[in-house]
């Protein structure tokens, strides 16, 4: 028997005050305002005419035909569709999951037969749980329809949602309740069905392959998911610097190449595990914040103007940061700190590996790394203290080469690092602005609002001017700057590209920005290579 928060969960929104007038006749309805022309013809849109048909009224109201997840991330030929005649179809999907795509917008399709008279307010409702917790209810209306002229179907898409996203999302089954309802309370269908969070669709209804960090033991996953090791893009965002920085000072010291792979293993494993601690610090300073981020935010509902009913809301639970394991409570504020330890330890050795002056320099960076976390409440500038921190290693990577910084290339490459950070890290902050407006949050992507495009077009001009200028006065050759070249134009290519307004875009965005500084590498190395190999 249904709970009483059940009934709670599909009670129609109403406007206060409102009451559904007296049935009538599909015939009274054409008939009323009947020399309004444009009222006729929407009514006409809804089957309602002089003459129209009656109907059967031995069939239900209404018969829900079927409901379609839609999106165009699903793979040629795939389609999402409930057969609501299709009883033991839907215990199926009820027991073993549908397969959805994390973190794409798709929209539901309801197709309905109205069978006999005149229904009005009729909304599909929708709500969704995950181990016994309701974390998200979605009400669209459909409005108000007769039989139609031709005895046929009528379809109704609704407005796009988006799929949650995460590793930790990824680990649950979601069961929604569905019910197709009206203002009186007349349930015309209701089932149930479930689905599980995948990085890609699948054409079967059964789980999808665990990932890798799924093949650890469950008290030990979620210390992998505070690195965020499995999104590897952080770790090569604070990389990067570091490879530029001794790829060019190996290049300026005609260092063989067997130094400079050495460095770039060590830097490599310090960028995996710092960057690893870093998000342990994050998430301490904001584990409080994560939480409130996934808390329902009410949306208003666009509808057809010209209909009577009252404005329902749809109620939408975001769970990017919410699922983060302290956040969730998968693990402990203690329990992280002792991680952190560890995380820190391990980093601390990787640095002593380096020269004095390096250790001396690295040390000093984590003054940054502590407090970036806390500048998102202060400023709107975070991105930049980010950006002086995560770009340390185009100071660290040189003195590690040549014992000492070379101020006059390595300023310009920092600057120039400092602001690709600038550019990266506000298109993803662009992904949780309507929270942090909610939770008072600052970042660059609130502050530069519609000027977002421009501004970070001018910073990323600037990023790679600084890096040629960094060039130029290392006297790099042809290969650097086609390196250069290459990532200005994988820059231009997401800044075109990037909808900041679309969390998947600007997650692609942010992504696509590490191919950037992957260019620019890539063409210092070659020109190291073939210094190197004596072929100039």
């Amino acid at each position: 028997m249904p709970s009483h928060d059940e009934h709670d969960d599909f009670k129609p929104s109403l406007t206060p005050g409102y009451k559904p007038t007296a049935a009538k006749t599909t015939d009274e309805y054409a008939k009323l305002d009947a020399e309004d022309e444009s009222l006729a013809r929407w009514k006409a849109s809804l089957g309602i005419v002089p003459g129209g048909p009656a109907g059967d009224t031995s069939l239900p109201k209404v018969a829900i035909l079927t409901l379609e997840l839609d999106s165009p991330t699903l793979p040629p030929g795939k389609k999402l569709v409930f057969e609501l005649a299709d009883k033991e179809k839907l215990a199926d999907i009820k027991k073993n999951p549908i397969t959805i795509k994390e973190g794409v917008e798709y929209n539901v399709r309801i197709t309905f037969k109205v069978n006999h008279s005149i229904i009005s307010g009729v909304r599909y409702m929708q709500v969704v749980k995950r181990a016994g917790v309701k974390v998200d209810k979605m009400e669209q209306m459909l409005g108000s329809y007769g039989p139609h002229p031709e005895g046929e179907a009528y379809s109704k898409n609704f407005d796009p949602e988006e799929s949650p996203s995460g590793a930790l999302a990824r680990m649950g089954t979601f069961h929604v309740k569905s019910c197709v309802i009206d203002d009186d309370g007349e349930n015309y269908a209701d089932w149930e069905w479930s689905f599980k969070l995948a990085k890609e669709c699948y054409a079967s209804t059964t789980a999808p392959p665990a990932t890798w960090v799924d093949r650890f033991p469950a008290n030990i996953r979620p210390y992998i998911y505070l690195t965020r090791v499995d999104k590897p893009i952080g770790t090569l965002l604070l990389f990067y610097p570091c490879a530029w920085s001794i790829t060019m000072a190996s290049y300026a010291q005609q260092a063989p190449l067997t130094t400079s792979l050495t460095y770039l293993g060590l830097f490599g494993l310090g960028a995996l595990v710092m960057r690893g601690a870093g998000c342990t610090i994050n998430d301490m300073w904001d584990m409080h914040l994560d939480k409130a981020v996934g808390e329902r935010l009410t949306l208003p509902y666009n509808r057809h103007r010209c209909s009577p009913y009252p404005r329902p809301t749809r109620r939408l639970v975001l769970e990017r940061t919410r699922t983060r394991p302290l956040a969730h409570g998968d693990i402990t504020r203690r329990q992280a700190l002792a991680f952190l330890a560890g995380q820190l330890t391990v980093g601390l050795g990787v640095l002593l590996q380096l020269n004095t002056y390096s250790i001396l320099l690295g040390a000093s960076s984590l003054s940054l790394v502590t407090v970036y976390p806390l500048m998102k409440r202060i400023t709107y500038w975070p991105q930049a203290i980010l950006g002086l921190a995560f770009n340390w290693g185009a100071l660290l990577g040189w003195s590690a080469i040549a014992g000492s910084v070379d101020w006059h290339v390595c300023l310009p490459l920092y600057a120039g690092g400092v602001c690709w950070t600038l550019v990266y890290d506000s298109i993803y902050a662009h992904q949780d602005k309507i929270d942090d407006v909610k939770v008072g949050i600052r970042s660059t992507a609130l502050l530069f609002g519609e000027r977002t495009r421009p501004i970070l077009s001018a910073l990323s001009v600037s990023t790679m001017s600084f890096i040629t200028f960094a060039g130029f006065l290392n006297a790099q050759g042809a290969p650097f700057y086609l390196g250069v070249g290459l990532g200005a134009t994988q820059l231009a290519r997401v800044l075109w590209s990037t909808d900041f307004d679309s969390r998947p875009s600007c997650w692609r965005g942010f992504v696509g920005c590490g191919w950037s500084g992957l260019w620019v590498w890539m063409g210092a190395f070659v020109d190291h290579a073939i210094v190197a190999a004596g072929m100039v």
